[in-house]
């Protein structure tokens, strides 16, 4: 009996809601109307107000389009034009002012021309018979600012008749609220309610909630049960009471029927149960008796009474004892598969861990016990948290999220783990997050990546310091001099560049051997640091010449420092029994006197110190805009590039590039030389630079990119299978359309594309990567092959090389030189080809030329190699008798 009280209960609260969810969508149709009526007459004041530009000069005509747009959308308000004040300008369907002259309507008007927006008012008193109205206001707008508000009243009769319309049953009753809880229509009463508040109670239900319910006494005297949903779009709210007595009729009439139906339900329902369950206790006892017979060895005579329903119940317990069987043998089958998954993570090489949403460790494996020093039973004890400190729970639950919502696992990522020495070690972290079980785990596998940080740190460090003397080098300085440039902390007055050359430091190189000239030029370091420490950045520019950049425009302390350098210089150097006199010529530039930019103070300073050189060396120059002479010899390179490359003045040599492990030449590099018969003779060293400032780089590069092609064409037909590598000034990469002259520059030479090798220096891809990335990917997408060079010079692109489209990396030969006597080259070098082999990058070594480097280089892995000790570069048939040599 308690159950079907409950169920009456239950049954009659659904009923309620049924029909409470039934009003509410009678009461959102008629929002909805309400609302499309409401929305229809502000669309037609808005087209109204389209057509009012050019008021007040053609009130006459806009009055006519009026009447027009309003007789055909069969509008039956009044329209109006208002000025900013409230007060009437112009009546647009009739005579008189349709809105009463109160706050509420001069507050619509100026928020009309605050905000140039529609707005929809609350219920306003109309003028003469019009009664209650609402009024619709919208902008007319002239020469880009509001001019007047028209508004079009509607009657809120009007809105009572289309309540009425709706049909609703007997006694119902429907009503529309403004924004302020006063009747704006009624399907009954409208004449003596509408304009009123309604009851405190309902208004103060409204205001709490847009949506809902209430029980309470309307202004006619009745108790309704009342349902209001409020509009979104108006802000109107729309109301059907239903009068108490009609929802609780048939409600306690359809209930005492179920309760009644139920009543002789449930007492049927007793006397079949209590007949059901004693002829399944009897066939139960059957069973229990027979088992009992067989179980003993003995047999029974089966009863005749119930045999079908202990037939039944045989055969389910048969195919429950299946079942267990079945179940038995998937838990064995899932043992198997655990043991086996365990055997093979137990003998991993790599760190595993199982964990849970909260981060507790739910299995760790043998690696990463041994590497983080816990035991198991300490490590399943602990939380992610405890290894991983400054990850937060936080982070935990945003990697679970994304690896849920995703298809594909999170890209690996970095972190730090603490063993239990409270040693730390870096990581690269796979994650992959499943569902066992109803619960989400995530695999975790942490790779200790402490050797590739140290090779990046070696590589990084590299990039930006000269490997022989740990000065700065010439990267750092420029980057340090266009800082000071930009004028940041400490540069406000200026600054001075010196740029220290060694005279006579060939000599030491030739008689003694580069080992002494390296120890050397480190024992001059040293000097020089000790001269100007705390004074700037001391940096090596390469080979024996260093700069220094100082704060302070005052030119007497440039010139101290550089008599200060001349002296330490002057000193011997001791070297065992061999002893080393050297002298120093600075030139010294000021900024911004001498230049605004990094190029031309260092040109400034160049020029100096050659000046200083003429003058007899071991002195210092200030730059004066009267040495021209390097000026003149650039003019003069200029020339002649020009005309090399209009009358055919430029060759290409060609440098063998040697496979290590065979000895065999795979290709070669070819090198630009100016052959134009006049004295002097100009190098690429010289004649390159000049060529990138002049802006003739593009069609040298381009000159020398179709010879080379045309040359690889010609040895491929002559049976010399040869790749060819060309190198791509910065300038020139970064011009528009460079991989569309590579595409062009395959199709008509006829190459084979894989035969073609860019490279291009660090310096050039870093200057805007994105960018970059995009020209490489499409070049290597044509079969082209990208060459890194003069890796380890450059600035540091480490952080975004394993993002890079690369074939190749090319070791700068000044490591290679230094390699048999500089423990630091050595170093690099060793980094270098960890980081290549980790990034599956092909190595080519510069500047070999000797035994030992070349030894030293094949036993560590460098695939490839070029430099003096196979050959220097020869022209094409040089190369092609060279390679006829090695062959042989």
């Amino acid at each position: 009996m308690i159950g079907i009280a409950f169920f009456i209960a239950l049954e009659y609260r659904e009923e309620r809601s049924r029909q409470t969810e039934d009003t509410i969508k009678m009461a959102q149709s008629i929002m909805v109307h309400t609302d499309a009526h409401l929305l229809r007459t502000r669309d037609l004041a808005r087209a109204l107000a389209e057509v009012g530009d050019g008021l007040p000069g053609q009130l006459a005509a806009f009055r006519r389009q009026a009447a027009h747009l309003m007789s055909a959308a069969a509008a039956g308000g009044a329209a109006a034009l208002y000025q900013a004040d409230g007060s009437l300008f112009a009546s647009l369907t009739g005579s008189g002012d349709p809105l009463a002259k109160t706050s509420a309507h001069a507050a619509a008007v100026a928020q009309v021309f605050a905000t140039g927006q529609p707005f929809l008012s609350n219920v306003l008193a109309g003028a003469g018979a019009a009664g209650p109205v609402l009024a619709v206001y919208v902008p007319v707008t002239g020469g880009g600012k509001t001019t007047y508000a028209l508004a079009i009243a509607v009657p809120a009769s009007q809105l009572s008749a289309q309540l009425s319309d709706h049909k609703l049953p007997d006694g119902w009753l429907a009503s529309l609220l403004d924004r302020q809880g006063v009747i704006m229509g009624r399907n009954r009463n409208a004449a003596s309610l509408v304009g009123k508040p309604a009851r405190a109670t309902l208004r103060e239900e409204v205001a709490r909630q847009s949506v809902g319910t209430v029980e309470h006494l309307t202004q006619d005297g009745m108790r309704n049960f009342t349902v209001f949903v409020r509009s979104p779009e108006t802000g109107y709210t729309s109301i059907i009471g239903i009068p108490r007595q009609q929802i609780l009729m048939p409600l306690l009439q359809k209930l005492a029927f179920l309760g009644i139906l139920v009543t002789l339900l449930f007492a049927a329902g007793l006397l079949l149960a209590r007949r059901m369950g004693s002829s399944i206790a009897r066939s139960f006892h059957v069973l229990i008796e027979q088992a009992y017979a067989l179980g003993h060895g003995g047999a029974q005579a089966r009863k005749p009474l119930h045999v079908l329903e202990a037939v039944q119940l045989g055969g389910a317990m048969e195919q429950a004892a299946e079942l267990l069987r079945q179940r038995d043998a998937d838990l064995r089958a899932q043992q198997d598969e655990l043991q086996q998954f365990k055997f093979f993570s137990e003998h991993s090489n790599e760190m595993l861990l199982l964990l849970d949403e909260r981060g507790a460790i739910r299995y760790a494996n043998r690696m990463a016990c041994e590497r983080l020093g816990y035991r198991n039973g300490e490590l399943l004890a602990m939380t992610l948290f405890d290894l991983d400190l400054p990850t937060a729970p936080e982070l935990l639950r945003s990697v679970f999220d994304i690896c849920r919502h995703s298809p594909h696992p999170p890209p690996p990522f970095e972190r730090v783990y603490r063993c239990k020495n409270g040693s730390e070690f870096p990581v690269e972290i796979s994650a992959t997050v499943l569902q066992h079980r109803g619960e989400w785990l995530m695999h975790v596998a942490p790779r200790d990546i402490s050797e590739r940080r140290q090779a990046e740190q070696a590589v990084r460090w590299a990039a930006a310091h000269d490997a022989l003397t740990g000065l700065a080098n010439r990267t750092q300085a420029l980057a340090f001099l266009e800082s000071a440039l930009a004028r940041g902390p400490g540069w406000e007055t200026g600054g001075s560049l010196l740029f220290i050359d060694l005279d006579r430091f060939k000599p030491v190189n030739d008689i003694h051997g580069h080992d002494v000239g390296d120890r050397v030029l480190r024992e001059i370091a040293a000097r020089l640091q000790a001269c100007t420490a705390g004074r700037g950045l001391l940096a090596r520019a390469g080979g024996d010449e260093f700069m220094l950049i100082m704060g302070d425009g005052n030119v007497r302390d440039p010139v101290r420092m550089a008599d200060t350098i001349i002296r330490a210089v002057a000193a011997p150097v001791s070297l065992g029994n061999i002893e080393v006199a050297l002298s120093a010529s600075v030139g010294i530039s000021l900024f911004p006197q001498h230049g605004e930019t990094a190029s031309a103070l260092i040109h400034a300073a160049d020029m100096a110190m050659l000046a200083a050189k003429q003058s007899g060396r071991a002195g210092a120059r200030l730059y004066s805009h009267e040495m021209g002479e390097q000026a003149q010899f650039t003019l003069s390179v200029q020339h002649r590039l020009q005309q090399a490359i209009d009358h055919d003045g430029l060759r290409l040599h060609y440098q063998p590039i040697v496979n290590l492990a065979t000895g065999l030449m795979d290709g070669a590099e070819a090198l630009v030389r100016l052959e134009d018969g006049l004295a002097p003779q100009v190098g690429p060293a010289t004649f390159i630079p000049i060529a990138e400032s002049c802006g003739l780089i593009a069609p040298l590069g381009a000159w020398a990119a179709q010879e080379a092609c045309r040359q690889q064409v010609a040895w491929e037909a002559a049976g010399l299978a040869l790749t060819v590598s060309i190198n791509v000034s910065a300038i020139q990469f970064r011009r528009a359309g460079f991989a569309a002259f590579i595409r062009e520059l395959i199709a008509s030479s006829g190459m084979n594309p894989r035969r073609l090798v860019l490279e291009l220096t660090e310096t050039a891809i870093m200057e805007n990567l994105a960018e970059s990335v995009a020209v490489l990917h499409e070049i290597r997408a044509l079969g082209v092959k990208i060459a890194l060079d003069d890796f380890g010079t450059g600035y540091s692109s480490l952080s975004s090389l394993s993002t890079l489209p690369l074939d190749k990396l090319k070791i700068d030969q000044s490591f290679v030189r230094r390699l048999e006597t500089d423990h630091a080259s050595r170093a690099v070098i060793d980094a270098v080809i960890a980081l290549a082999r980790s990034l599956d990058l092909e190595l080519v070594a510069e500047g070999i030329e000797t035994a030992a480097a070349l030894h030293y280089l094949r036993e560590r892995g460098c695939q490839s190699g070029q430099g003096y000790h196979f050959s220097r570069p020869l022209p094409a048939p040089g190369l092609e008798a060279w390679y006829g040599r090695q062959c042989a």
